[in-house]
Order: structure tokens, then sequence, then C-alpha cells
């Protein structure tokens, strides 16, 4: 992700201090860190710093500004900006009350969110509206590659890869599956945005969020059960976050992770595929899910690109006629 530079103005130097915590966590630089009590007296160094500042942080209460011409001053600053704002709630968190932890969750994702936009426009990329889980345990990795080598890009399309693998595996992991492949291979990095022509590879040592705008948001806890990382968790995600316009295909192998996923995906109008069971290393896995009802396509991973090929240039198809 890159390191965009964050202006904060707060109430307090507590609140300061958590806010300049979280975004930094975030991987961000502060530029510009004011009290809203100094603020008044320094529009003027302010307005130097919106030069180069890409977006504020402003969680004050505006109800605690007693003169109500200097608040005019800070609202025509406000307006004047060209930079994205995200407004907080003015409030104090103490790290021990039991509302901080979620308070934190929140603004991380906004900043996430706000990382992911600014990195589209000024990186030029270009975030999949399509997105397609691929789950795997044992044999996974042959499969996967087999069909990540079939399949073309240009179908406006990102891949997700759940892989039950180490965690210092994954770098790895990316690099082998995407040889000889159009796809560009990554492990999934915190603020990363889903782009076409990708996979991504899901770590195995903190849980992975997708934000409502294809932004990735790592955690920092692990894997809640006893898969690691959990293949029901990316394609429930997966699901609620593009319904139709998702998907997963289960290849090789064992245990029974995904069923869950799998019955919400079909629910929210996405494709469940797997590979023929007979051909996996373990077969566990897709037949789990295929004993869930909600299998439409069962092929060999080679064919599951090409009818994945057909599937999509039919929507870009569809959609550019729209």
């Amino acid at each position: 992700m890159p390191s965009f530079k964050v202006g904060i103005i707060s109430e307090s130097i507590i609140q300061q201090h958590h806010l300049r915590n979280i975004t930094e966590s975030c991987g961000f630089v502060i530029f510009d860190a004011w009290l809203v009590t100094q603020v008044f007296d320094n529009f003027f160094l302010l307005e130097k710093g919106n030069e180069h500042v890409d977006f504020w942080l402003i969680d004050i209460d505006s109800s605690n500004i007693s003169l109500p011409d200097k608040f005019s001053v800070f609202e025509r600053w406000l307006y004047g900006l060209t930079v994205p704002v995200i407004f907080g709630e003015g409030r104090v968190y103490n790290v021990n009350d039991p509302g901080f932890a979620s308070w934190s969750r929140l603004l991380t994702d906004k900043l996430l969110s706000v990382s992911g936009q600014l990195s589209v426009i000024e990186y030029h990329l270009n975030p999949a509206k399509h997105v397609w889980v691929l789950g795997a345990s044992t044999g996974g990795p042959e499969a996967v590659k087999e069909f990540l080598d079939t399949l073309p890009t240009g179908l406006e399309l990102a891949l997700v890869y759940v892989q039950h693998i180490e965690s210092q595996q994954s770098a790895v992991l990316a690099n082998s599956i995407a040889r000889n492949s159009s796809y560009q291979g990554r492990v999934a990095g915190h603020g990363d945005v889903l782009c076409v022509d990708t996979v991504t590879i899901v770590p195995s040592d903190k849980q992975l969020d997708i934000l409502a705008d294809g932004t990735l948001a790592l955690r920092n806890y692990p894997w809640r059960g006893i898969y690691k990382p959990s293949i029901d968790h990316m394609v429930a995600t997966v699901a609620d976050r593009f319904g139709q316009c998702g998907g997963v295909i289960y290849f090789s192998g064992m245990g029974d992770d995904g069923m869950v996923g799998a019955r919400l995906m079909s629910r929210c109008g996405g494709n469940v595929w797997i590979q023929t069971p007979s051909q996996c290393t373990a077969d566990s896995m897709p037949n789990a899910i295929k004993n869930t009802g909600c299998v439409k396509v069962i092929d060999s991973a080679k064919n599951l690109a090409i009818h994945l090929q057909r599937l999509q240039r039919e929507k870009v198809l569809t959609t550019a006629n729209v």
C-alpha cells in the first residue's frame, strides 16, 4: 500500500495519540497533527499543509467551539479543501473501554477505503467488479496452477486464492501459481485493492476482510476455527460484497471447509463450482461441497477455466450492450 500523507485535527492530546496510532498502523505517514484550539491561530500553516496532505482526519465536536466567527472560518477552510476528509465523532475512547475495539476497527476501515480510492486514482488501477474465490487444500496448488495457466486475462475478473498452507509459504505460492500465467500473483496486503487480472493469496496468519469498495483489510488477530485461512470466511465475504458478480471454485482438498460459504454464495446469486472429485488428490472437500446441492458445474481444472472464460465474456458483452 502506498504511504499517503495524512493531516489530523483532534480535540485533545490523548485523542490525537489514538488517532496517530491507528493511522500509522494502517501504513500512513502523519504530515500534520493539530489540536482544534491551535487551528484558529494557525490557518496560514494549515493552508500551506494542504499542498502536501493527501487527506484529512478530523475528529472534533463542533458544539464545543464557542466562538461562531472562528467556527465559520473553519467551515470555509473545510469547504475549500480539494482532498478527502474523514470525520470522526469527537469522542475519546480509553483503550480499556468496551467500545474502543469497534471504534478502532471502524476508523481503520474508513482509512483503508480512502487509501484504496486514492490508489485507484494515483496509480490508474482497474478495480474488479467480478471476484471469484479459489478454495483448496491438499493437492490444490497443482490443480489451481493448471486452472490459471488456462484462464486468459481480459475477463474483468479478480481471483482470491484460499489455500490451507503455512504462512511462510504464501509468497512462494504466489510466485509458483502465477508462473506461466497471465495473472499477477501477490500475497494480500493491508490496503490493497482487488484489481482485474490478479490472483490474491490469502495469508494464513491473519484474518482477511474485503471492504465494500474492494479494499483489503488484514486484521491483527488469527483466523478462528481449525482451518487457516478459512475458505468459509472468504467465500461468505465475497458473496456478501459482490453477490451475483461473485463465485467460488473448490479444488482438491481434505475436510469440509467452505460448505457454509457455498450455501451463502448460492443464496446471493453467485456460482458454486467444483473440480471433478475423481481427479482430485484429495476428494473430501469437493464431495462435501457437492453434497450441499449448490454446485452448478463439475469438471476438470482446465475445463473449469474454459467455463469461466465463457461465462465472463458473456457478462462483459451483456454489460457493454446495456
